[in-house]
């Protein structure tokens, strides 16, 4: 049973360190201002996926997306057809 739950808790940690890297792949090609406004950021079957704080920047940020898809997956050595931005529920 221990073993069981110890393989969960190393693919949350996994999956938590590939979302922390993605969030910065995406930070690190944006402007400053924007780029603290993206909450988190996955990539699932070539779809960047964005969470941003508000109505207004993820507007701003969907500007910003055509040009995200080329060097966010050079960054993380994978090919992303799409990219979605969606904003956190509750907010703006």
């Amino acid at each position: 049973m221990l073993t069981k739950g110890h393989g969960l808790l190393e693919r949350l940690r996994e999956g938590a360190a590939q979302a922390l890297t993605v969030l910065d792949a995406v930070r690190a090609e944006l402007p400053a201002e924007p780029a603290g406004h993206v909450l988190a950021a996955s990539v699932k079957e070539g779809t960047l996926t964005l969470l941003v704080d508000s109505a207004a920047w993820a507007t701003r940020i969907r500007y910003e997306a055509p040009g995200l898809s080329g060097p966010v997956g050079r960054r993380l050595g994978v090919d992303i057809t799409r990219t979605v931005v969606r904003v956190r529920p509750g907010q703006g």
